[in-house]
């Protein structure tokens, strides 16, 4: 099974909301999700270790939907 992990800014604006966001839509299909409450201006996400997204690489703001979609790429057959 998959195991994701989500690193966040708790003081960011909205990082907490699109980080919680994305725990749903990734435990709703039954993958495992890591919460990590990170520092400054930090949004990053690893699938099974390895580091799938991060706000200051592409330099923008994190969504759920659009995160989800790199997960799917990754993982294959997601619904």
């Amino acid at each position: 099974m998959s195991r994701v992990r989500i690193e966040f800014c708790g003081i960011c604006a909205g990082y907490r909301q699109e980080a919680e966001a994305l725990q749903k839509i990734l435990t709703d299909r039954g993958i495992e999700v890591e919460m990590v409450e990170a520092g400054k201006g930090h949004f990053y996400v690893y699938l099974d270790g390895k580091l799938i997204f991060s706000v200051k690489m592409i330099k923008k703001y994190p969504r759920a939907k659009e995160i989800f979609g790199l997960i799917k790429q990754e993982m294959g057959n997601l619904e």
